[in-house]
């Protein structure tokens, strides 16, 4: 039996993302000093009065949704948002502890848990272990605003911590807030709250890419439902929308892919672009992907990266 073609790959890419959102601060690359009213990039100071790097970084951040938004679709939800990685854990989390129907966040129909599984140790287990994901999760946007040494410090409940009283507290409203995420909201904040998701209805384009339903061979699908059962976000992929709440994560091709694959054939869904229903290869995907590229889009990206590279060399 072939192992999943997105599964493992999608969960490296979570892994990944969360150990760099981590190394990124904590390793110098980038971090913000409230006191001097500057960034910190490479241990090197860069004022925000430097309006080149300033306004360079702030062109980034708003056309780069934007440019994923056309091209490669919610793959950043799918594949690397925190939120989704957090959701899916605590999704999974739930599942096995209280039952695989088991459904208690905000945007539920209702408490539905397994009747040999609601026991007070199950809920217990869960508790905790959002807590104690909460308590390590809300240590990390400190890292963006003190040295390694001085979150290790407040950590540990170190004398020589320069930690003020007031971030401290705001560690604690941090940990309640996140563990509010991970036990009740979860996805209600990707379909509701998300600035990054609401962007992504108003510019979301049917040539992006996206999940497609093979409907020439709409005959050899069995109706099983195990695509639907596999979803994510709790969707039908045979009956796919543009402006669905789909994020790309390739798990519903995945189960049609393994159904498919006990009589010798593959499945009725595939990433693809526009009308045609997949890449045959990388170098394929990737010309899809260019010719799906907003020349005016792009070019008002690539100046903000010009201006952001000057602002840098400038302070240098």
């Amino acid at each position: 039996m072939q192992p999943p073609k997105y599964h493992w790959k999608r969960r490296a890419v979570q892994i990944a993302t969360l150990i760099l959102i981590v190394l990124v601060p904590a390793t110098g690359l980038l971090r913000i000093d409230l006191t001097t009213a500057s960034f910190t990039v490479l241990d090197h100071p860069l004022w925000w009065s430097n309006i080149f790097f300033v306004f360079g970084l702030a062109i980034i951040v708003a056309t780069a949704p934007i440019i994923t938004y056309m091209t490669i679709g919610t793959i950043w939800c799918g594949w690397a948002c925190p939120q989704n990685t957090l959701s899916e854990w605590a999704n999974n989390l739930t599942h096995k502890l209280l039952g695989k129907r088991a459904d208690v966040d905000i945007d539920s129909e209702g408490m539905k848990i397994a009747a040999a599984k609601n026991k007070a140790l199950n809920w217990i287990v869960l508790g905790l272990s959002f807590f104690a994901v909460s308590l390590l999760l809300g240590i990390i946007p400190f890292l963006f605003f003190y040295p390694p040494g001085e979150v290790w410090s407040f950590v540990t409940f170190g004398s020589t911590s320069k930690i003020s009283r007031f971030m401290q507290q705001l560690y604690f409203v941090a940990v309640f807030l996140i563990f509010l995420d991970i036990a009740v909201i979860r996805y209600f904040w990707c379909d509701y709250i998300c600035l990054y998701r609401i962007g992504q209805r108003i510019f979301m384009s049917s040539n992006a890419l996206h999940v497609k339903y093979d409907v020439t061979r709409s005959g050899d699908c069995a109706k099983c439902n195990y695509c639907a059962a596999s979803c994510i976000t709790g969707i039908d992929p045979s009956h796919f929308k543009t402006y669905d709440s789909c994020i790309n994560c390739g798990e519903c091709i995945d189960a049609c892919n393994s159904l498919h694959e006990k009589t010798g054939s593959h499945g009725l869904l595939q990433f693809g672009f526009g009308e045609k229903i997949r890449a045959h290869t990388m170098r394929d995907y990737l010309v899809q992907m260019i010719s799906r590229f907003n020349g005016w889009v792009g070019a008002i990206f690539l100046l903000g990266c010009l201006m952001f590279v000057w602002g840098i060399v400038k302070a240098g």
